[in-house]
């Protein structure tokens, strides 16, 4: 960034839901590499209705660009060797969590991070897709039924979500993925669910949402221990089919 950037000024006020605790408590005792990095980590999670996000140390260096070219963000502005201290004190102070990701076919692959909450799940239990409250609480083991926003998330049926063509996860462009990495994907997510009356769907799941996102999401799901892991997983990629479907 050179001396002379001077901004233009804030084009409307819209943003991210940021913790008071964040200013109030935890400011004064980062440095100031750490309060950017855990800034960069509440965008990623909160700034697009998330819990976690698996961020990769090039992107809290260098931002995000997509493969059109939009720039997303431009990163913290750090060194690499001065987000992975930022990192290591942030957890020791207790303020974010970390869960670092590897695969036989990848090996060491991006960390997922998550702001440490004392409540489990913060943004589901209290908040909409919008970020409003939402009086009903999140996702319970024992919901049929989940409202995001003003779209209705129902079980699946033969391994199609209710709604047919017009899910929102079905108006997402393809990934463009070689179809033996599209059917590899989803053998893995069925072999963690287990539901094989959702294998299109899965497939489907596949073909429109990146194996990243796919992996963080089963790994929530095995987290919350939920009765039916199946129905929360397909809660959670409809959930973020609309956040994408919202950009």
């Amino acid at each position: 960034m050179p001396d002379t950037f001077f901004y233009k000024g804030i084009p409307s006020l819209n943003g991210t839901i940021v913790p008071d605790d964040i200013f109030d408590i935890l400011l004064p005792v980062c440095t100031g590499a750490e309060f950017k990095v855990l800034a960069y980590v509440v965008r990623r999670t909160f700034g697009f209705k998330k819990d976690s996000d698996t961020i990769s140390l090039k992107q809290m260096v260098e931002g995000i660009t997509t493969r059109e070219g939009k720039v997303l963000d431009r990163g913290t502005g750090l060194s690499k060797s001065t987000v992975a201290v930022a990192i290591k004190g942030l957890v020791e102070k207790g303020m974010i969590e970390v869960q670092r990701n590897s695969s036989k076919e990848k090996g060491d692959e991006p960390t997922t991070y998550r702001l440490r909450f004392e409540l489990k799940d913060p943004v589901s239990e209290n908040r909409t897709g919008r970020g409003q409250k939402n009086g009903q609480g999140g996702v319970r083991k024992s919901d049929t039924q989940t409202t995001v926003g003003q779209t209705t998330v129902n079980n699946t049926v033969n391994g199609v979500v209710k709604g047919g063509e017009k899910s929102v996860l079905q108006k997402l462009p393809d990934l463009g993925e070689p179809p033996e990495k599209t059917e590899y994907v989803a053998e893995q997510i069925l072999k963690a669910l287990g539901d094989e009356k959702s294998q299109k769907f899965y497939h489907l799941v596949a073909a429109k949402i990146p194996e990243g996102v796919i992996r963080e999401t089963l790994s929530e799901v095995r987290a919350d221990g939920a009765r039916d892991p199946a129905r929360l997983f397909t809660y959670k990629i409809q959930r973020y089919a609309l956040t994408m479907k919202k950009r």
